[in-house]
């Protein structure tokens, strides 16, 4: 089994979406000594030799000097402030209008994948070692919720009871119905295997990531992560049920993207899977996927159409919530990794190599690139027309995207 250092960049890219080749910047402690340097303004966050694997779950997030460098997966905007998240545990947020971040008080150091709030004050953020964490003051201070350690012991107690109730039903056929029979065995061996892999973390610690998150509302929250991993909250966080089995998944492929509507719920994730909930989350529709590489970016626009993005610049739009796809492409076929809401309609498109698109609500296509050609993993775009974006680089600020954008022929 692999242990977190040796997964991290295997995983991680599914959210940061391979900006980490090359120099590496783990989600662990075992960062460069160079890089947190660089952040804190100190010697070592932490030394390789003293701290352990899974240290970081509850080793609070140190207050650094440059944090809005630090790498940085997601960025949200509410009435209150705007929030991002990224590695080493650190989460920013920045009132209306003003342009210094100030950093929240975060009880981990994980590397942080996703933030969602569902209204003001009231947020979720998911990372890797199985971590989920929630503000009630708008994004300044936050609690844990769930960390690897507990998560595994969910996954037990969960896989236990459906490998029982699997091998009592197929225990009562006995021989009666084969066909059903066989689907029995099947499943079996699948829950089976997934109480193995929790028993196996349970001695080699939490190495599963969670890689999206999306509140539906106060209550019902789900996460998706590395591996087929779905969880599922009703009660605001309190409490977490493992969903992993609803979906049409045997294959484990990770999920990665995560979106809602009045309507449903949507998850998407590699080899092209899209599924969709009527029933948030009880049960699931595997949908026909106009493309089978990864995806990374989910959304719903203004205009309730599912746009859902990744691998090689591909970009797809849905007008029957996701019953069929249109085709986008942008200039350059680089990896696509968010989708969100233009003031101005349309929406707005990041990815790697610096990339920036507008897809106006014409349908026509504007592209830029950043200078610094870093990876790009999401923005929001304020009603002035500015742009802030975070990514390889922590927080880019462009004031300049309509000047800079070439338009599409």
């Amino acid at each position: 089994m692999y242990r977190e250092w040796e997964i991290c960049n295997y995983l991680t890219r599914y959210k940061t979406q391979n900006f980490y080749e090359g120099s590496m910047i783990k989600a662990t402690a075992y960062a460069g000594a160079a890089v947190i340097a660089a952040l804190y303004g100190a010697p070592g966050f932490a030394n390789a030799d003293t701290i352990t694997d899974y240290e970081v779950i509850n080793a609070p997030a140190m207050k650094a000097a440059k944090a809005p460098r630090a790498v940085l997966t997601e960025i949200t905007q509410t009435s209150n402030y705007t929030v991002a998240v990224g590695d080493y545990g650190v989460v920013l947020y920045r009132e209306p209008g003003q342009s210094d971040w100030q950093q929240a008080d975060m009880p981990t150091s994980v590397l942080f994948t996703s933030v969602d709030f569902v209204d003001a004050d009231h947020g979720w953020a998911a990372g890797h070692h199985g971590v989920i964490a929630a503000t009630n003051d708008g994004g300044k201070t936050w609690q844990l919720q769930l960390d690897g350690f507990e998560f595994t012991e969910l996954q037990k107690a969960h896989f236990q009871i459906v490998v029982d109730e699997l091998t009592e039903e197929l225990e009562q056929l006995d021989g009666s119905n084969v066909e059903r029979e066989d689907e029995l065995a099947f499943e079996l061996d699948n829950a089976t295997y997934l109480l193995d892999m929790a028993f196996v973390a349970e001695e080699e610690g939490p190495t599963k990531p969670f890689l999206d998150i999306r509140a539906v509302n106060r209550d019902v929250i789900f996460a998706v992560g590395a591996y087929g991993t779905l969880v599922r909250s009703r009660d605001g966080g309190e409490n977490w049920e493992i969903l992993d089995e609803r979906l049409a998944n045997l294959d484990g492929f990770h999920l990665n993207a995560l979106t809602s509507d009045e309507q449903y719920v949507y998850i998407a994730g590699e080899g092209g899977q899209i599924f969709r909930s009527a029933d948030m989350g009880d049960s699931w529709d595997l949908l026909d996927s106009p493309y089978y590489g990864s995806f990374f970016g989910l959304h719903i626009d203004t205009q309730n159409r599912l746009w859902v993005a990744g691998l090689r610049g591909n970009i797809f739009v849905s007008d029957d919530q996701g019953d069929s796809f249109n085709q986008i492409k942008l200039p350059d076929n680089v990896n696509i990794n968010s989708v969100v809401d233009a003031p101005s309609g349309g929406v707005y498109l990041v990815g790697n190599a610096g990339v920036i698109g507008w897809v106006d609500a014409a349908g026509n296509i504007k592209q830029m690139t950043h200078s610094s050609g870093a990876a790009l993993t999401d923005l929001v775009a304020h009603g002035d027309g500015r742009l802030t974006v975070v990514g390889q680089r922590g927080v880019l600020e462009i004031t300049d995207f309509e000047s800079s954008a070439q338009t599409q022929e």
